[in-house]
């Protein structure tokens, strides 16, 4: 149940990214950009992820040329197929444009996936996703003497794009629609129960979007810019939520110009404007990012800022650093230094991807980061073997928490994940290792610990944070094209004032399958193998041993 809302929400929603960040290499025999599944670790969904974590990130140690995104819309919640060798007719063999896959499991899991990339001609792409998956059935509860919970939770997402080439622009249009259908933990006391209309709720989110952008090297500079309308509503009022819609008119975009081969200046900027019908306060958001790049054989410089201003809800002008310096050295070594920040729009959609049972009592705040500083050693001594060694220091205002569920207390039952909002800081630091040998063995292993600060009156708000994670994952080729993965989960909790430490997160799963015809994958996979009761992050408790199989299929 672990990862369900943070992996779907990005996939499904195709969220808008800013325009620097790296867009995948096209093919350029082609002229085509391909999106497929990872034949060797299909994704079989349990129910939402485990818990939001500061963002680390990992500088590529290849030298090579950084092309910023001149989409507004790169798909980056797919993975991209290499294109084919040339065979020794050379005729270029044409890589798989569609994907599905179907999965079954215990406690009525599903999981379905189809997707398809249609070149309708030179200059006009298609491409269509969608997905369902949920469960149901019973769960541990976190009420001891209501035995089982029956949870039921299931997901449907649907998106369509269309993109079409002019000789120096390019025309997009798009849309995606949700439907989250699931019912809360149940209630004990009688007299708060009348308080609910109905334990079932129903969020509906959709989108809409028309964009333009350069066809790259046509231009003097690059630009992209999209606009659009979001709207998500609820159909059930619970105490403290009452059913209405949020809509937001979304617009992102950025231009960049190139002042020689290894020098680029541009901006970026993104703008929303939140509608409510519900009991909040209607806001605008404008977050514009300048900045200057300098990449050549050894060094990956980029120096801006994030420039916020907010008209409401938290109202005024908020700054923060953009600021990351890369060095290569001896070709497989890099060393960097990152100064990041920023304010992240905490709408629906987002608390949404904290938890899928999300509830506040007042509105929710944007969170923001002045700094976010990061330093890391990452090195490739040999062919296969990697290592990353990093540490950071984060502060932020409004930081999102999921407090104590405190199910005792029949003043305020927690029937539904409660968010909360607080300063924190959090200094982190760990080490990761990884190897590959061809495509036939890989593992990877790394350990992170997390510090982190709150005043003394908030923290309970600690009581479901991560205090030291460790994440190992194996995968290998046992015979032909059978494969066998493993992956195991640790996180321990942080000591939340005077409360008992929530108990770890403690997960193993197994996977395996087999590949017919370099095309058809037939898998199981068997996760929560050591059947631990335990609540995530979002604040309920996942589902114990549970298992699924399925197939998938590339075409």
């Amino acid at each position: 149940m672990k990862h369900i809302s943070a992996i779907l929400v990005a996939a499904a929603l195709s969220p808008v990214v800013k325009g620097y960040a790296q867009e995948q290499v096209k093919d350029s025999t082609l002229n085509r950009t391909v999106v497929v599944e990872n034949q060797y670790n299909p994704e079989v969904m349990d129910a939402f992820k485990v818990n939001v974590l500061p963002k680390v990130e990992e500088p590529a140690v290849a030298k090579q040329h950084i092309d910023y995104a001149t989409s507004v819309r790169p798909l980056t919640s797919w993975g991209f197929s290499p294109m084919e060798a040339i065979t020794s007719e050379q005729k270029q063999v044409d890589a798989p444009r569609g994907y599905i896959r179907g999965a079954y499991g215990n406690r009525n899991n599903v999981d379905l996936k189809a997707s398809y990339l249609w070149d309708i001609s030179r200059k006009d792409r298609l491409q269509f996703m969608a997905s369902l998956y949920g469960m149901n059935g019973n769960i541990s509860s976190l009420l001891p003497e209501e035995g089982e919970w029956k949870s039921r939770f299931y997901r449907t997402d649907v998106s369509l794009d269309y993109k079409h080439d002019f000789r120096t622009v390019s025309l997009s249009l798009g849309g995606a629609f949700v439907s989250q259908v699931f019912n809360y933990m149940p209630v004990r006391d009688e007299s708060i129960q009348n308080l609910y209309e109905t334990s079932r709720q129903r969020y509906t989110l959709g989108e809409g979007y028309v964009g333009i952008a350069s066809v790259e090297g046509e231009l003097p500079v690059e630009f992209s810019l999209q606009t659009g309308l979001r709207s998500f509503s609820r159909k059930y009022d619970i105490p403290y939520m009452r059913h209405g819609s949020e809509n937001i008119f979304h617009t992102v975009g950025f231009i960049s110009g190139a002042l020689n081969e290894e020098q680029h200046v541009g901006i970026a900027l993104g703008m929303d404007n939140l509608i409510y019908d519900a009991e909040q306060a209607d806001y605008t958001l404008l977050q514009l990012n300048p900045y200057y790049t300098l990449e050549n054989d050894n060094i990956r410089l980029r120096v801006g800022a994030h420039v916020d201003w907010q008209s409401a809800n938290g109202s005024g002008i908020k700054a923060a650093p953009d600021v990351k310096l890369d060095y290569t050295f001896a070709d497989t070594y890099v060393a960097y230094l990152h100064a990041t920040g920023g304010t992240r729009l905490n709408d629906f959609r987002q608390q949404n991807e904290e938890s899928p049972y999300w509830g506040v009592i007042n509105q929710m705040r944007t969170s923001y980061t002045p700094a976010d500083l990061q330093v890391g050693f990452k090195a490739s001594p040999l062919p296969g073997l990697g290592f990353h060694l990093f540490g950071g220091y984060r502060v932020t205002k409004d930081e999102i928490f999921h407090p104590y569920p405190d199910i005792t207390d029949t003043d305020f039952p927690y029937c539904y994940s409660l968010l909360m909002q607080e300063k924190a800081k959090v200094g982190y630091g760990g080490i990761k290792a990884a190897y590959g040998y061809k495509d036939i063995f890989d593992f990877s292993v790394g350990g992170t610990y997390y510090g982190w600060n709150v005043k003394d009156e908030a923290k309970v708000l600690l009581y479901l944070k991560p205090e030291f994670v460790l994440d190992a994952s194996a995968r290998a080729k046992v015979y032909d094209e059978f494969w066998i993965s493993a992956a195991y989960r640790y996180e321990g909790r942080v000591k939340a004032g005077e409360l008992e430490k929530a108990d770890a997160i403690n997960n193993l799963s197994l996977s395996a399958g087999y590949e017919f015809f370099n095309s058809l994958n037939v898998f199981v996979r068997f996760n929560n193998l050591l059947n631990q009761d335990y609540i995530t992050e979002a604040g309920y408790p996942v589902q114990g041993f549970n298992a699924m199989a399925g197939v998938s299929f590339r075409f």
